[in-house]
C-alpha cells in the first residue's frame, strides 16, 4: 500500500472516531444509556484499526519522507486535531464517571442516614413513606 493510501485510511479512520466521540458526548448527555453502550463497541472497533493503522506507519518511517507536502500537512493536522477530540471525549467521561459516583454515594447516604427515613417503618401520620429501589450501577466506562 502506498504512503499516500495510509495516509488516507488513517485520516478517515480518525474522522469516523471523532463523529463517534461526537455522537457518545449527544447520547451521554442525553442519558440515552443503551445507544451509549452500542456505540461504544463500535467505537472499539474503530480505535483498533486506528492504532493497527498508527502502528504499521509507524513501523516504516520512511514511508512518511516519501509523502508529498499537502499529505504531510493533512496528516498532521488530522492528528492533531483527533488529538484534541480524544482529550475532550475523555475529559466529559471522566466528568460523567464522577456524576454518577457522586449520584451513588448520594444515594447511599440517604439510605443510611436518620434524615428522610423512618426507622420505625412507618411514616407519621399524614406523610407518604419513602420506598427503596434497587438501582445497579456500571462503572465500566
Amino acid at each position: 500500500m502506498s504512503a499516500e493510501s495510509r495516509v488516507a485510511v488513517l485520516v478517515t479512520l480518525m474522522r469516523q472516531l471523532q463523529e463517534v466521540m461526537r455522537a457518545e458526548n449527544g447520547l451521554l448527555r442525553d442519558l440515552k444509556l443503551v445507544r451509549l453502550r452500542e456505540l461504544q463497541a463500535e467505537k472499539s472497533a474503530l480505535a483498533a484499526s486506528y492504532e493497527l493503522e498508527l502502528r504499521r506507519l509507524r513501523e516504516a518511517p520512511g514511508l512518511i519522507g516519501t509523502l508529498d507536502p499537502d499529505a504531510r500537512r493533512l496528516l498532521e493536522d488530522g492528528m492533531r486535531e483527533f488529538q484534541r477530540s480524544v482529550r475532550a471525549n475523555a475529559d466529559r467521561l471522566r466528568a460523567a464517571r464522577a456524576l454518577v459516583e457522586t449520584l451513588v454515594q448520594t444515594i447511599g447516604q440517604g439510605l443510611d442516614g436518620p434524615e428522610g427515613c423512618y426507622r420505625g417503618g412507618s411514616a407519621p401520620a399524614g406523610e407518604r413513606a419513602a420506598r427503596v429501589i434497587a438501582v445497579a450501577f456500571d462503572r465500566r466506562c
